[in-house]
């Protein structure tokens, strides 16, 4: 072998070369180009298969069925259909911070105005007044022994401040005979804080309009 290749030269071989470059391409068989492309045609087959018959939901059937579309045509791209799946625009919640605002307002202000009147009524005055009156003879002979408040949480009128030096404070109270009086106590500081109280008025108005003295 190597006498022959000594033998051609190496200039024969260069030209075949050289002329192998030189020849035109031809076209493939159509066989070949069938076993080239098959994959690629299967699965253009296989993705027009799926796209003629997709499976799709009852509600996605159901909406295109109301809009009497096929399910080629109900897509994104469409702008028809587009414009049929609108979404709806967001709720506005200003009625419902209304209420909620309302509701809040309502319940704080109840719960302040029971908060002061539980503490009119545990107040020193106010049971040191009621246990006065409960002891007071007269007061037994028109309204009856056991004398209290009409309810367990009555309501008490008037304001008491320490601070300022001054009661006045109205309520209604009952007896054993079932008797409603109204008992009225006002009391006033002199001097500071320390100063020494007075009491102005103390008495339980009968139903008849006489009143009845309590102070002692």
């Amino acid at each position: 072998m190597n006498r022959l290749a000594k033998s051609l030269g190496q200039a024969p071989i260069t030209r075949a070369l050289g002329a192998f470059a030189n020849l035109p391409a031809r076209p493939l068989a159509k066989s070949t180009q069938m076993r080239l492309l098959g994959g690629n045609l299967y699965s253009t087959q296989s993705s027009s298969r799926s796209s003629a018959s997709p499976e799709i939901s009852l509600g996605d059937a159901a909406v295109l069925k109301a809009s009497g579309r096929s399910w080629q045509e109900a897509n994104a791209k469409n702008p028809a259909f587009a414009i049929e799946r609108d979404l709806p625009g967001p709720k506005s919640r200003k009625r419902e911070i209304g209420i909620f605002v309302a509701v809040a307002a309502i319940t704080w202000g109840l719960g302040t105005v029971i908060a002061f009147n539980y503490q009119r009524m545990t107040s020193t005055p106010v049971t040191a007044a009621l246990f006065t009156a409960r002891h007071n003879d007269e007061i037994k002979r028109e309204l009856g022994s056991q004398l209290n408040f009409t309810s367990a949480f009555p309501w008490i009128s008037g304001d008491i401040s320490h601070l300022k030096g001054f009661v006045e404070v109205e309520f209604d109270v009952v007896g054993s005979k079932g008797v409603v009086g109204r008992l009225v106590l006002k009391s006033k500081r002199k001097g500071n804080q320390s100063g020494e109280w007075h009491t102005v008025d103390f008495y339980v108005s009968l139903p008849d309009g006489r009143r009845i003295d309590c102070e002692q």
